[in-house]
């Protein structure tokens, strides 16, 4: 595995004596043009974003907003605790490929996610949010799943995407849970103590709003991605449901259960998809 620590070139940026008072030509200098291939795949996903936009951000950048993640990082790792929870995770289910990995600040990114960067999978964190690293290994452990999932499978169909979303968050969440069994199911689920609360609490309310039929593909997946306050329903409370049907299946399968769901994208599909309706899965 390799891990590309660009977040680095950022604090050079940061570190240079013109700054703040000029702020874009060392960021283009010392970040963006070193690792634009990287940078220029990622801001495709933000279709608003432009040159100029992305400047006035460059712009608005505050030495004081870093300080704190400055810290985090010098005296605690990420590429430390990012190895020690691939090698937990590889006992579980090795790659074929070994991914690399990104840590990066990208201004708009999410905690962790899985990419393509030439035409494969890799995993990218972006770290300009992060408070500490106290769940870095279980958000470790969720990305590489779904970056064993990505590896070299074909685009999942429009009308299967809901199920889809649902089914690899819930084989991710497994995935935690067994490389890191002693954290609270909530920090698998990547949730606050009260979320879980309410996702138990409310199991059939969530799976009846979800698969009540009246929703479309990309309706479900706003739903799922965001809640619905009318619907008192929170985001990604489908991780849960995703996480039960998991279960369900690989204790009904003590050998290679979750083994199979991460070799093989269509079986997950296939098997998983039947529970996700149950009204009840434990």
């Amino acid at each position: 595995m390799k891990t590309f620590s660009l977040y680095r070139d950022f604090f050079e940026v940061l570190d240079r004596k013109s700054f703040p008072a000029e702020k874009w030509e060392p960021y283009r200098s010392l970040y963006y043009h070193p690792h634009r291939e990287f940078l220029r795949t990622y801001f495709t996903h933000f279709p608003l974003l432009n040159a100029q936009s992305l400047r006035q951000r460059v712009e608005a950048i505050k030495i004081s907003d870093y300080s704190t993640l400055r810290h985090l990082v010098s005296t605690c790792p990420p590429e430390k605790l990012i190895k020690e929870a691939y090698i937990k995770c590889i006992n579980i289910k090795p790659p074929e490929e070994e991914p690399d990995v990104y840590l990066f600040i990208g201004f708009f990114s999410p905690d962790g996610f899985v990419m393509n960067y030439k035409k494969k999978p890799i995993i990218c964190f972006g770290l300009e949010r992060f408070k500490d690293f106290g769940l870095l290994k279980n958000l470790f452990a969720h990305e590489y799943a779904h970056f064993l999932l990505s590896q070299g499978r074909e685009e999942i169909p429009e009308e299967k995407r809901f199920q889809w979303l649902i089914i690899s968050e819930g084989v991710a969440t497994y995935l935690s849970q067994q490389a890191f069994p002693n954290r609270k199911l909530s920090d698998h689920l990547l949730f606050t103590n009260d979320k879980l609360n309410w996702c138990q609490k409310n199991e059939s309310y969530i799976r009846e709003k979800y698969f009540s039929g009246k929703l479309t593909s990309q309706e479900l997946i706003n739903l799922y991605t965001l809640g619905d306050p009318n619907l008192d329903i929170p985001p990604r409370a489908g991780r849960y449901l995703g996480f039960q049907a998991v279960k369900r299946y690989v204790n009904s399968r003590p050998e290679g259960g979750i083994q199979e769901l991460l070799s093989d994208r269509n079986k997950a599909l296939d098997m998983i998809r039947p529970l996700l309706s149950l009204k009840r899965l434990f």
